[in-house]
């Protein structure tokens, strides 16, 4: 087929959009996530909640884009292969972003959620020890995801190796 053909067009369109929304997702929820990090448990529980649904959906346009990325390689003809340097990288950021998720960012923010429940409304989120501790890791997570993105989009401008 190679890549004029429309079927690769279409699977193109659709990789870079399940990007956009998976990433665009997962990084401004982080903005929100710090923002309840900082405010009263009664509010904090509120921004917790509405993130972690906003999350899931980011999460699965994430999942999309490895099966969509196997698609525009087998339908690329030749241009591109699964022994190409950078699409071997571009799948192990891939599961490297995932685990991320999975590994600090979800649990970090479903252990602040619980602390804002069990904290009287008023209190500060920032004050207390366990939801402290998760912030950190949430931290390191949604930093590691940043940084994850910023090589994946290094990996699809530049394809370093082909």
């Amino acid at each position: 087929m190679g890549t004029g053909s429309a079927l690769y067009q279409i699977m193109l369109l659709l990789h870079i959009l399940a990007a956009i929304i998976g990433f665009g997702g997962v990084i401004t929820h982080g903005f929100y996530n710090a923002r309840a990090f900082r405010g009263p448990a009664r509010t904090a529980g509120e921004l917790l909640d509405a993130t972690r649904g906003v999350t899931n959906y980011a999460h699965y346009a994430i999942y999309a884009l490895f099966p969509l990325g196997i698609v525009l390689i087998a339908v690329s003809k030749d241009a591109y292969g699964f022994g190409d340097p950078w699409v071997s990288a571009s799948f192990l950021v891939w599961f490297a972003l995932v685990g991320a998720a999975h590994g600090a960012v979800r649990p970090a923010v479903a252990t602040m959620a619980q602390r804002a429940s069990a904290l009287s409304p008023d209190t500060v989120l920032e004050t207390d020890p366990e939801a402290s501790a998760a912030a950190r890791k949430l931290m390191i997570g949604e930093s590691a995801t940043q940084l994850l993105l910023v090589i994946a989009l290094y990996l699809m401008i530049w394809k370093p190796g082909s």
